[in-house]
């Protein structure tokens, strides 16, 4: 069982259309992986075999916006990667990272 993190930016559209074509069985994500608490139970409720994570701040209306909201944006892109791959890692669930630098 699969679980997508970050179902509603492009490349989680995208994953969500090739977890579709393959057939397989997935969940959305609806937690923040900035809260960790509520990313645990929701791992604990659906106990996927696989993570992909797809999910981070982007920016609005560019990547500009990162630099103003620094916080946000760590929170989010590094703190929140950070909680998903620790979790995931502590239940023996195999995590993949979308990411970019």
């Amino acid at each position: 069982k699969w679980m997508l993190i970050g179902k509603n930016g492009w490349l989680g559209g995208m994953l969500i259309e090739l977890l579709t074509k393959g057939g397989k069985d997935f969940v959305l994500a609806n937690s923040r992986t900035q809260n960790r608490e509520s990313m645990a139970a929701e791992l604990d409720e659906h106990k996927p075999t696989h993570v992909l994570n797809a999910s981070g701040q982007t920016g609005r209306p560019n990547v500009d916006w990162c630099e103003t909201h620094q916080a946000e944006a760590l929170r989010s892109n590094v703190l929140g990667s950070m909680n998903v791959a620790d979790l995931c890692e502590e239940r023996g669930i195999h995590h993949t990272l979308y990411a970019t630098g």
